[in-house]
């Protein structure tokens, strides 16, 4: 079996309906496995998936199960897929066609291969070059990337992180062992915008900062927080002082004065130190 397809739920029953019809629909549904698992909340969905879904579906699970990323890591084991591709409860594929059109693209010659994916009104994609700078800054859409399951075996989803585990994945695979990836031009599935990660931006940094303090010596880290306006800072007074002004609806002007400011002086400095070296005083 080339992939595996699979989905998450925690106390979000209609979300994981809708995706579930979703998946099912697709015109290639005997090219594929599906992977269920749901973290047993008392909001019905167990049931639904008993009642409604048990001989639709390829494997599933419902127990208590509520941390998010248990849940992934437990798909992955329970999926044969060569690859596996996750959408979760809420998220849907774009069209009936999408598996149709991308099962040519897995080969084994990539350990990732990665379309776009729609948020909203916004279409996401990803550089030809996915630098750490870029990864950095960003992520990799997860609802758009099929995953070697291989990969996924290896560097299993931290389920000491809530938000960016999957971030962390990514730059472990594709930054630290330089996995292999395709891009292809192909709108793969739609975003819930309501999801933990999109809510909550603060605790995505702070647990981005965590990621990076494990994996990256800071010798290298220190080179991009000029990049990134603070992200990834060094937890000083300095740092968090300008973390807490960017929240601020003139926080961003503000830090490009001081930005500015401290660019001067160093400038003035640089120029005062140039004008002594050539003064007729200080050879005296």
């Amino acid at each position: 079996m080339k992939l595996s397809i699979i989905t998450i739920n925690w106390n979000n029953r209609e979300g994981l309906r809708m995706t579930l019809d979703n998946i099912l629909a697709q015109t290639a549904r005997d090219q594929f496995e599906y992977v269920v698992v749901d973290g047993g909340a008392d909001d019905g969905s167990g049931e639904m998936l008993k009642q409604e879904y048990d001989g639709k579906l390829d494997k599933w699970i419902s127990e208590p199960i509520k941390p998010i990323y248990r849940k992934m890591n437990m798909g992955v084991q329970m999926a044969s897929g060569d690859y596996c591709l996750f959408i979760n409860s809420g998220d849907s594929l774009n069209d009936p066609d999408v598996v149709r059109d991308v099962l040519p693209h897995l080969d084994k010659q990539h350990d990732l291969v990665i379309g776009t994916i729609l948020e909203g009104k916004n279409r996401t994609s990803v550089p030809e070059d996915i630098t750490y700078l870029w990864m950095y800054k960003a992520s990799i859409p997860h609802s758009a990337a099929f995953i070697r399951r291989e990969l996924l075996l290896k560097h299993p989803y931290d389920e000491d992180l809530v938000i960016v585990s999957d971030w962390k994945f990514f730059l472990q695979a594709l930054i630290l062992d330089n996995a292999s990836y395709k891009l292809i031009d192909r709108d793969i599935a739609y975003f819930d915008q309501t999801g933990i990660s999109s809510t909550h931006p603060e605790l995505v940094e702070e647990e981005r900062r965590k990621v990076l303090d494990q994996l990256v010596p800071a010798r290298i880290t220190a080179d991009y927080l000029q990049f990134t306006r603070g992200q990834g800072y060094r937890n000083t007074d300095y740092d968090r002082f300008y973390i807490k002004l960017r929240k601020y609806k003139y926080g961003r002007v503000l830090y490009t004065l001081n930005v500015l400011t401290m660019r001067f002086i160093a400038l003035f400095r640089k120029g005062a130190r140039f004008a002594r070296s050539y003064s007729p005083f200080s050879r005296q």
